[in-house]
């Protein structure tokens, strides 16, 4: 069995770190207004917010895919 305690920490790049923080505060705190507002504003046809839901889940994809891509290209991934 391995010891996971001797595991070296994952060294991500600032920017991908900065990345998963603006996914977290763009997925939890999705635009007060519309709550406020009751207005249905359709945004390419879509009530806006699930546009905002989509939009947000393009996001936070790419930002895993960057990230995956940057470690495999520093060689980190197997």
């Amino acid at each position: 069995m391995t010891d996971l305690r001797k595991a070296p920490p994952i060294r991500r790049a600032p920017w991908i770190s900065a990345w998963f923080a603006l996914d977290v505060v763009v997925a939890l705190a999705p635009p007060l207004y519309w709550a406020v507002d009751g207005k249905t504003t359709p945004i390419l046809g879509l009530p806006a917010s699930v546009f905002y839901f989509i939009a947000v889940a393009v996001f936070i994809t790419a930002s895993i895919v960057a990230a995956y891509l940057t470690e495999s290209r520093n060689g980190e991934i197997g």
